[in-house]
């Protein structure tokens, strides 16, 4: 470096001079094109990833909180338990229905349970049933609460789980007062598979149009039942299923569906005929022959008193979606089969 080139650039960092300073090189710009399809390629994937940490987290949830029996902690339960001691509602989910619907379910139908008990929600897994384990369960729950005197709830395929759960719980002492049945089947022929008759005709064309065939029907059988899972969980169950070659049913493909093909055989008559049968449906359902459902169920229960409530244009098994609907459908049935206690003993006449 010359002396002259050292004496102007310690001119220029003392600000003595005013010579302009060389033009700074041009940085090279990111195309507007190639930078806007970066930035929405990496939020599709962080929104993606985001997805599938919901449905993992989800998955992990109901697998563990199977048989987990939960009472809502707010004041209108402690308020109803206060009132009713040693009294509860189960209610019980319906065909692959999981922990957290069920949950919604309950607290659509809570203010209504509560005028007799306080309520509670039982969460078993998607994929199957333990009678023997569920009622464990339900022991250990009556036992840490001191219950004797049990409200069932059935949503759907609940339904057929309560009355065997009954008969049990009667046996060991424990009174159960009402049984109701939200859209549940008596037995598995008042079921109204959606998908059967078609991927059975599907698959018998040719094999490409088998595989189309199980899929659509996958796809709608998993998505039509609004007491189902999540969009994406009941989609994906579905396809699932109907890939199964050995499998023509799409609702029949489970360890829940031995249980519901094997129905009433578990039942061992062991219900009293002082528990009331509440029956509440759609007439309309598309999932359950309501009118089929509510015979079998008259037909298995001849003794005990039934009282049965329409819900019209609700679809099937749907509190959390019609909740004023199935409040008020609840509220009657228990004014018919359970009367409220007197909240005064009657007054003497005075002769």
């Amino acid at each position: 470096m010359t002396a002259s080139t050292a004496f102007h650039r310690e001119q220029h960092q003392d600000g003595d001079t005013d010579q302009p300073s060389p033009a700074a090189k041009p940085t090279r710009q990111i195309p507007d094109m190639p930078r806007r399809y970066f930035f929405l390629t990496m939020g599709a994937a962080a929104a993606a990833t985001a997805f599938q940490a919901n449905i993992t987290a989800d998955a992990r949830l109901t697998e563990r909180t199977k048989y987990r029996i939960t009472t809502p902690d707010n004041e209108e339960n402690k308020t109803a338990a206060l009132r009713f001691p040693g009294r509860t509602w189960y209610l019980l989910g319906g065909f692959r229905v999981s922990y957290r619907d069920a949950g919604r379910k309950l607290e659509a139908l809570q203010p209504a349970m509560n005028q007799r008990a306080s309520a509670s929600y039982i969460g078993y897994s998607n994929e199957g049933i333990d009678i023997a384990q569920l009622f464990i369960a339900i022991q250990r729950d009556v036992y840490e609460r001191k219950i004797d005197t049990v409200y069932f709830y059935g949503d759907s395929f609940g339904g057929m789980a309560a009355v065997v759960l009954a008969s049990l719980l009667t046996q060991s002492g424990i009174h159960v007062t009402l049984i109701v049945m939200g859209s549940s089947p008596s037995n598995v022929s008042d079921t109204l598979d959606p998908g059967k008759e078609y991927i059975s005709l599907a698959g018998r064309i040719v094999p490409y149009l088998g595989l189309l065939g199980r899929l659509g029907a996958g796809i709608w059988g998993g998505l039509a039942n609004p007491n189902g899972q999540g969009m994406y969980q009941s989609a994906r169950s579905g396809i699932s299923s109907s890939l199964n070659p050995n499998n023509n049913s799409l609702i029949l493909s489970t360890t829940q569906a031995t249980f519901l093909q094997a129905f009433p055989r578990q039942y061992d008559g062991g219900v009293p005929a002082t528990t009331g049968i509440g029956l509440i449906y759609d007439p309309d359902d598309f999932i359950v022959n309501a009118s089929s459902a509510i015979r079998g169920w008259e037909a298995l229960l001849p003794h005990n008193p039934h009282f049965v409530y329409d819900v019209p244009n609700t679809g099937h098994a749907s509190p959390e979606i019609h909740p004023d609907v199935y409040q008020t459908a609840l509220t009657v049935v228990l004014d018919k089969l359970d009367p409220p206690p007197l909240t005064s003993k009657p007054v003497q006449p005075i002769f």
